[in-house]
C-alpha cells in the first residue's frame, strides 16, 4: 500500500465518522432514556470465537470490563497480547475481565486465554469500533455498559501504559463498590 492509499482510506473513514456522528446526534435526541442512549454497550450482542452468544450481561457481571479493539495485521496489537493475558489474570480477582474485539485467525497461535468476540458492524458497539483510528485501542466499560474515561491508544506492553490502565481500572472498581 502506498501512503496516498492510506491517506485516502483515512479520509474516507473520517467522512464516515462525520456522517455517523450526525446520525447519532439526531437519533439520540429521539430517545427518552438518555442514560441508555449514552451507552455504546447497553444493548450489546455478539459471539465469542467458540460460537457462544454474548450480551450486555458480560458487562453487568463485572465491576469493570477492559475492551481491547485490535486486528491480526496490527503488529503492536499482537505484541501486547501476552500483556493482556497478564492483565486479565490480574483483574479477575478484583471483579474485572479483559475482552478482545477483533478477527480470529491469530488467537490460538498467540496463546490468547481471555475472551474474544465478534460483533455486528451495524450494532452500536460495531459502529463505535468502526470509528477507531488507532490500533490497539483499549477502553473501560462499567457494569452498566458505559464507557468510563478516555480510550487508551497504543499497546499495554509499554509499562507506563499498563500502569496508567491499572490505575484507571482500580478507579472504576472503587466507584463500582461505592455505588453498591
Amino acid at each position: 500500500k502506498t501512503l496516498n492509499e492510506d491517506i485516502e482510506t483515512i479520509r474516507k473513514s473520517e467522512e464516515q465518522i462525520s456522517e455517523l456522528q450526525n446520525k447519532n446526534t439526531s437519533s439520540d435526541d429521539n430517545k427518552k432514556d438518555s442514560s441508555k442512549a449514552s451507552s455504546v454497550f447497553s444493548d450489546f450482542s455478539g459471539e465469542d470465537f467458540d460460537g457462544n452468544k454474548v450480551d450486555d450481561s458480560l458487562f453487568s457481571g463485572n465491576a469493570v470490563t477492559v475492551v481491547n479493539f485490535w486486528f491480526t495485521g496490527c503488529k503492536p496489537c499482537v505484541a501486547e497480547l501476552s500483556k493482556l493475558n497478564e492483565l486479565n489474570d490480574a483483574i479477575k480477582s478484583m471483579g474485572g475481565e479483559v475482552v478482545g474485539i477483533n478477527t480470529a485467525s491469530v488467537l490460538e497461535s498467540q496463546g490468547v486465554k481471555y475472551r474474544n468476540l465478534s460483533i455486528d458492524s451495524s450494532s452500536a458497539a460495531g459502529k463505535y469500533a468502526s470509528e477507531i483510528m488507532a490500533f490497539p485501542t483499549t477502553i473501560l466499560v462499567d457494569r452498566n455498559g458505559n464507557i468510563v474515561g478516555e480510550p487508551m491508544l497504543g499497546g499495554i506492553d509499554n509499562q507506563d501504559n499498563y500502569d496508567a490502565l491499572m490505575k484507571q481500572i482500580q478507579s472504576v472498581i472503587d466507584a463500582d463498590s461505592t455505588n453498591k
